[in-house]
């Protein structure tokens, strides 16, 4: 806390804010563009542990590896066909969920644009077994773990598609690119925000983190998720009674424009420090936990009958 900056994530992130402006980084960005780059610097000091360090190693490595030279004649075939078979290689890759979307200049962080105008997001699922024993730190390492198969999974589906003869560029956790991930995620029908902050997906929970891959190849855009978790969360508790440093709040808060779910980022961030990541609320969330969701889904199914 002695790190602590002269300002607050949630006015960073715009919490309380009526109107729209495209979002600024928080953290997991270079600590020298960050107000809250020396707790970012700390974070690594303090969770230092060896399961950790296989997974930063493990990405370090993947991020030396260069991007499929692109191939000069582009393969042509239809959006479908091609939205197809991204959806298949993604998978065949190891992607859990997989939806398309077109990009939306507002979702990329202040001061930042991207040439592609098609965006295939990617949910990669981490072990629920593992990340029941948050927030241990081999809840943390899971995480770290499924951030460098994420960097994998997106580099690997970019340089299939360069090898097209179409360019792709990947974007992955844990630092922040120029795009926000959660919002073309949500459009590409990967799932629903969740009180936490996190998407609920109707196969995978919250189980899971986002990876992503950016192009121009013209595709067939997914339509959004709407099965009922909204819904649910708006009397669901489990999350909030869960969290040791009480971030979530029980109402939608308005952040730069719009009313969603928010977490507190000043009282999250203390936590998810000394606890390598933290995790708690995204495991016990009901539809993270395999023998609850299917029967939850069914009912919120019924119910919009």
């Amino acid at each position: 806390m002695a790190l602590w900056p002269d300002a607050s994530g949630n006015d960073i992130n715009g919490a309380g804010e009526a109107d729209f402006r495209k979002p600024d980084h928080v953290y997991w960005r270079d600590p020298g563009e960050i107000a809250f780059g020396a707790l970012q610097k700390w974070f690594y000091r303090k969770n230092d542990h060896p399961a950790l360090q296989k997974g930063r190693r493990a990405r370090m490595q993947e991020e030396k590896i260069p991007l499929a030279p692109l191939n000069e004649t582009p393969a042509e075939k239809s959006p479908q066909d091609w939205s197809d078979q991204i959806k298949a290689e993604a998978a065949r890759l190891g992607a859990n969920a997989v939806g398309i979307t077109k990009m939306q200049a507002d979702w990329c962080y202040a001061e930042h644009d991207l040439p592609f105008r098609w965006i295939v997001v990617l949910g990669i699922e981490m072990n629920y077994d593992i990340m029941t024993t948050a927030p241990e730190m081999t809840a943390g390492a899971e995480v770290v773990h499924q951030y460098a198969r994420g960097m994998t999974v997106s580099k690997r589906l970019a340089g299939w598609l360069r090898k097209q003869g179409h360019d792709a560029s990947p974007e992955h956790g844990p630092f922040a690119g120029p795009l926000t991930l959660i919002p073309p995620a949500l459009a590409a029908g990967i799932g629903e925000l969740g009180k936490h902050g996190s998407i609920i997906n109707r196969e995978l929970g919250s189980n899971f983190r986002l990876a992503a891959v950016l192009t121009n190849l013209e595709l067939v855009p997914d339509q959004p998720d709407d099965f009922g978790a909204d819904d649910f969360c708006l009397n669901c508790q489990i999350c909030m009674k869960n969290c040791p440093p009480d971030a979530i709040f029980a109402q939608k808060q308005t952040v730069r424009g719009t009313k969603k779910w928010y977490v507190d980022f000043d009282k999250c961030l203390p936590y998810f420090n000394e606890t390598a990541g933290c995790g708690i609320c995204i495991t016990v969330c009901p539809f993270s936990r395999p023998g609850v969701r299917d029967g939850l889904l069914a009912k919120l199914a019924r119910r919009a009958t």
